[in-house]
C-alpha cells in the first residue's frame, strides 16, 4: 500500500496538469474538437512505451553484464541471474517509465484541439520576416551538397530515441525529482508551442518558399510536408496527432534542449556527446526545411521557461505531500 500510495503521489501533478490541459482544449475548442482521445493516440501511446521499454532493457542487459561477476557462486562459479536480476528492480522501473510516458502522451492529446483552431482560424503567417533574415542561409543550404539528405532525416527523427533514452537513464538511476519534471517540461512545452503559433503563425520555410527546396523532391520529408499541408488546408481529418504547419517555435528543438539539460545535471561528463548531438537535430529542422534558425532561438527561450515551471509544480507537489527526495 505505501508503495501504491508513494506512486501515486509522484504521479499525481503530472496527471492533473494533463487532464486540466486536455479538458481545457476540449472545451475551447468547441466544436472543432476531436475529443478526450482518439484510437490513433491509444496506439501511439503504446508505441512509445515499446520503444522506452526496449531502451530501459538494453540498459538493464548492459548494468547486468557490469555487475555479472559480483554474483558468481564461488564453488559452481555460475552467474547467480536470478539475483543478479532482483538486484538490479526491473520491474519497477518499467511500471514506473511505461505510467509516466503514457501520462505524457495522453497529456498532450488534447493539444491537438488546440492545433484544430491554429488549422482554422490562421490566415495570415509572418514568414516573410524571418525569411528576410535568414533567406542568405537557405540560398546556402539549397546550393550545397555537404551531407546526404538521409542523414539529416535520420538526424531529425531519432530526436525520438534521445527523449527517450534520457528519460530511460534517469528512471533507471531512480532520478525521481528529475524524470517527473523532464515529463511536465515535455507536456508544457506541446502546449506552448501551439499557444505561441496561435499568437505569432510561422508555416516554416518549406511552405513559404516551396520552390528554393527542390532537393526534398521524392524523400520522407516532402512527403510528411505535403501531407500536413494538406491537413492545414482542410484535406485531411484531424486523428489527434497532426500538427499542421507551425514552425515557431521548434519543437524538436525544444524537447532536445530539454534531454540535454537533464544531461548536464546528473552525467556532464555526457555532454561531449550530448551537445553535438542535439547541434546536429537544430541544424537538420533548418536543413529539411521544417524551422527557420530563428525557431530553434525561440525554442531555447522557451524550454528555460518550462523547466521552471516545471520544477515549480513538482516542488509544490513535492512539498504539499512531504515526498522531496
Amino acid at each position: 500500500m505505501n508503495a501504491i500510495k508513494s506512486f501515486t503521489q509522484m504521479v499525481m501533478p503530472l496527471a492533473l496538469l494533463g487532464f486540466a490541459l486536455t479538458v481545457f482544449s476540449h472545451i475551447f475548442a468547441g466544436p472543432l474538437s476531436v475529443g478526450i482521445i482518439t484510437t490513433d493516440q491509444i496506439y501511439w501511446a503504446m508505441s512509445f512505451i515499446g520503444f522506452f521499454l526496449v531502451i530501459l532493457l538494453l540498459f538493464f542487459l548492459i548494468d547486468s553484464a557490469r555487475n555479472a561477476q559480483r554474483f558468481v557462486d564461488q564453488r559452481s562459479r555460475q552467474v547467480d541471474i536470478a539475483a543478479l536480476w532482483r538486484s538490479l528492480r526491473l520491474g519497477r522501473a518499467m511500471l514506473t517509465g511505461s505510467a509516466v510516458i503514457a501520462l505524457v502522451v495522453f497529456s498532450i492529446n488534447g493539444n491537438a484541439n488546440l492545433i484544430e483552431i491554429y488549422r482554422t482560424h490562421t490566415s495570415v503567417w509572418h514568414d516573410p520576416v524571418l525569411w528576410n533574415i535568414e533567406a542568405p542561409l537557405f540560398h546556402a543550404i539549397a546550393s550545397s551538397n555537404f551531407l546526404p539528405l538521409n542523414f539529416w532525416e535520420t538526424i531529425y527523427h531519432l530526436m525520438w530515441i534521445y527523449i527517450l533514452i534520457v528519460m530511460a537513464a534517469l528512471i533507471k538511476n531512480d532520478r525521481t525529482e528529475s524524470y517527473m519534471v523532464f515529463a511536465t517540461a515535455i507536456v508544457l512545452a506541446f502546449y506552448c508551442t501551439t499557444f505561441i503559433a496561435m499568437i505569432f503563425p510561422v508555416a516554416g520555410p518549406e511552405y513559404h518558399r516551396p520552390e528554393l527546396f527542390g532537393y526534398l523532391n521524392g524523400s520522407m520529408t516532402k512527403a510528411l510536408q505535403d501531407f500536413l499541408g494538406n491537413y492545414q488546408a482542410g484535406k485531411v481529418a484531424q486523428n489527434g496527432l497532426f500538427y499542421g504547419t507551425m514552425a515557431m517555435p521548434s519543437l524538436h528543438v525544444a524537447l532536445t534542449a530539454l534531454a540535454t539539460w537533464f544531461v548536464a545535471c546528473h552525467w556532464r561528463p555526457m555532454l561531449w556527446c550530448a551537445i553535438p548531438w542535439a547541434v546536429l537535430i537544430w541544424c537538420s529542422t533548418v536543413v529539411l526545411a521544417w524551422h527557420y534558425a530563428f525557431d530553434g532561438v525561440a525554442a531555447l527561450g522557451m524550454t528555460f521557461v518550462c523547466i521552471v515551471c516545471a520544477k515549480t509544480i513538482i516542488g509544490l507537489s513535492q512539498k504539499l505531500t512531504g515526498t522531496r527526495r
